[in-house]
């Protein structure tokens, strides 16, 4: 197995990365976006992966979380297990980004049959 070598990312540019994505958002989703804040996290938390029963923190790429008591909304994307993802999938890492964010997303958004459209336009930027 051969990993592909980059520049590793900072938090900043994963969160560029994902703000793009977000730009090309089908409309149908937009609203379902509203008061979505994008955070970046180095690795999930030990309570999150163990509420998620994620046995291995690399596994975990990226989670939309709803927090009912004050309505807002966060993508969080884990830095670490996107580059070695990224690393060992030969894929960009602002790819892997895009398609996190896109699959997080149209999942609590109820929206998976906008993916496919949602990742062409990413793709075609």
């Amino acid at each position: 197995m051969t990993i592909q070598v980059f520049d590793v990312p900072c938090i900043q540019q994963i969160k560029e990365y994902a703000t793009n994505a977000l730009y090309c958002c089908p409309a149908k989703i937009r609203g379902a976006l509203s008061d979505t804040e994008i955070v970046v996290e180095n690795f999930a938390s030990p309570d999150v992966l163990n509420e998620l029963r994620v046995k291995n923190r690399n596994e975990l790429l990226g989670l939309y979380k709803m927090h009912h008591e004050n309505d807002t909304k966060n993508l969080i994307l884990y830095r670490g297990p996107l580059v070695l993802y990224a690393g060992s999938s030969h894929e960009s890492i602002s790819n892997v980004v895009a398609r996190v964010t896109v699959y997080e997303i149209s999942h609590r958004a109820n929206c998976v049959s906008l993916r496919k459209q949602w990742l062409d336009k990413i793709r075609r930027l």
